[in-house]
This record gives structure tokens, sequence and C-alpha cells, in this order.
């Protein structure tokens, strides 16, 4: 039973942080729930470890997309790992990889592979359709 307390507490941390980070824009929460030497698995190699990197990327996505939200469609945990299925829906107005502002709406699906430990988001793999995105951010009107 001790793993199963685990599990679910390690699944409130990622219901947590999508919550108060990814849909209420909260970010002095990102210091609460993301370690000092966190490391996102799908970032640019020589990003910096830690909370400071994920407030940095999340902000450039809320410049992009003012009215960014994110939705968990899915969860399944297990021990020290948190499985979501999400979509992030928004409208780019402002530059997006060298692609300037459409105004159009936008929304890109994922899934993101979190570990917990010491009751902190320690590590994340993230697998998007970024195909899908770039689609909708070129075929605007320009």
């Amino acid at each position: 039973m001790k793993t199963n307390n685990i599990t679910e507490k390690n699944k409130a941390i990622i219901l947590k942080l999508y919550k108060d980070v990814l849909v209420d824009w909260n970010m002095p929460m990102v210091d609460e729930l993301v370690a000092e030497n966190f490391i996102s698995h799908d970032w640019p190699k020589g990003t910096p470890a830690g909370p400071q990197s994920f407030k940095a990327f999340y902000s450039k996505i809320k410049v992009t997309l003012p009215d960014a939200s994110y939705h968990t469609e899915d969860i399944i945990a297990e021990n020290d790992k948190v499985a979501v299925r999400w979509r992030l829906q928004g409208t780019q107005e402002g530059d997006f990889e060298g692609i300037a502002a459409t105004g159009k709406p936008i929304t890109l699906n994922g899934i993101a592979i979190y570990r917990i430990a010491d009751d902190k988001v320690q590590e994340r793999w993230v697998f998007t359709d970024l195909q899908l995105l770039l689609q909708q951010v070129d075929s605007a009107e320009l």
C-alpha cells in the first residue's frame, strides 16, 4: 500500500503543477514544485537546470500565446513517474521560432513523463505534435 500512497502523492504534485502553473500561470509556485536540479530532456542542450529555466521557458510561451491554457486529458502514475497527455490552446500573438505572430488560434497536443523525488519534479520528457503546430502557424495569411 505504501507505493499506492506515493503514486497518489506524485500524481497530486503534477496536477498541482498543471493547475497552479500552467492554467493559472502562478509562476511563484514553480519554486515549490520544481527541484533545484530539474532537467527537461526536450530543452536545448546546455539549458541550465532548475526552476528558473522552467519559469523562463513557460514565460516565453505566455508571451507567444497570452491566452495559453493547458488541459490535462489523461494522467497515469506509477511509483516515481507520472505521465500526462495534455493539450495546449492559445492564440499566437507573439513570434514563435522565427514565425511572426499570426493572431490565429493554435492547439498543441503532447505527452509528458515526469519523475518525482522528495516531493518535487526532478525530470521531464516531453513528446509533442510539432508538425501540426507548425502547420497551424504557417497556414496564416501573411
